[in-house]
C-alpha cells in the first residue's frame, strides 16, 4: 500500500475535521514571512494536518513535526555547514533535524534530508516526503499510544513472520512501505487498526524489539488480541483496555 496522505486521512477520518488543518493564509503569510515557496506536499500535507493533535504532540524521542510558525532556515549558528535548508521536523532529544534543500524545493514532492548535532552534514533520510511525512506520522501515532485504544508488546521470542501469521497481514494489501535509506519500522494497517513493528537496523528483519497496536475502533483490536495462532498465545502485552475487556 502506497503511503499517501489519503491513508493518514481515512485512519483518522471519524475524527479529522477541518480546523485539523491550517489555512491557506497561514501557510502564505508563513512563505513570506521566510521567502521561499512551499513545495505542493508540504502544502497539501499543512493544509490537512497542521493542527491535528494526534500528530503534533510532543513526542518521547521520535521525531515531530515542527508547527508552521516552527519551522527555520538555519542561522550562523547550526551546526551545519551547510545552511540551504527548509527545517520542518526534528527529533528533540537526540538533537536530529530534518530539512529540504533549497534547490529541491520546486518539486511537487523532493528528498527529505536529515542532520545530527554531532555530524556537520546532511544525508539523505528518504527519497520522498509524501512518504516520509505519512509513515513518521503513522509511527508517532502507533508508538505514543495517541489513539484511544492502544496495545504494545516488549520484545519477547516471537518473530515478525508470527505476529504476521496470528493476524493475517498481508504485504501487498496491508503495509505502508517506508522508502527511507535507515529502515527501522514495519507499518501495516489491517481492519482499521494501526501496527507498527520495530526491529534494529541492520539486523535481520524477522527480530523485533516492539510492537505497537493503536485504533479508535475497540472491537476490532480486541480480536487482535483474542486471535488463535499456530504459534500458541500471544506473548504478554501492556493495553489501556479495561481488563474486564479482555
Amino acid at each position: 500500500m502506497k503511503a499517501t496522505f489519503e491513508v493518514l486521512e481515512k485512519l483518522l477520518s471519524a475524527y479529522c475535521i477541518e480546523s485539523f488543518g491550517n489555512s491557506e493564509e497561514e501557510i502564505a503569510e508563513k512563505e513570506a514571512e521566510s521567502g521561499i515557496k512551499f513545495p505542493k506536499s508540504l502544502r497539501d500535507y499543512y493544509k490537512k494536518f497542521g493542527k491535528c493533535n494526534y500528530i503534533t504532540k510532543s513526542c518521547n524521542n521520535q521525531y515531530e513535526p515542527l508547527l508552521l510558525y516552527e519551522f527555520f532556515i538555519p542561522g550562523e549558528d547550526f551546526f551545519t555547514s551547510d545552511k540551504d535548508y527548509l527545517v520542518f521536523y526534528q527529533c528533540v532529544e537526540s538533537m536530529i533535524y530534518c530539512g529540504i534543500k533549497f534547490t529541491d524545493l520546486r518539486l511537487e514532492d523532493p528528498p527529505v534530508y536529515i542532520c545530527v548535532w554531532d555530524k556537520p552534514g546532511w544525508y539523505l533520510e528518504n527519497i520522498s516526503l509524501i512518504n516520509f511525512l505519512v509513515c513518521k506520522a503513522l509511527i508517532q501515532i502507533a508508538v505514543e499510544a495517541r489513539l484511544p485504544y492502544w496495545v504494545y508488546f516488549r520484545e519477547n521470542m516471537w518473530k515478525l513472520s508470527d505476529y504476521r501469521k496470528a493476524w493475517q497481514i498481508c504485504d501487498s494489501y496491508n503495509e505502508i512501505e517506508e522508502s527511507t535509506t535507515t529502515p527501522a519500522w514495519k507499518i501495516f494497517i489491517k481492519d482499521d487498526v494501526l501496527i507498527v513493528f520495530e526491529s534494529v537496523q541492520n539486523e535481520n528483519e524477522e527480530y523485533i524489539t516492539g510492537v505497537s497496536l493503536a485504533s479508535f475502533d475497540k472491537e476490532n483490536i480486541k480480536k487482535m488480541l483474542f486471535r488463535k495462532t499456530p504459534a500458541g498465545e500471544l506473548p504478554q502485552y501492556q493495553t489501556n483496555l479495561p481488563l474486564s475487556e479482555i
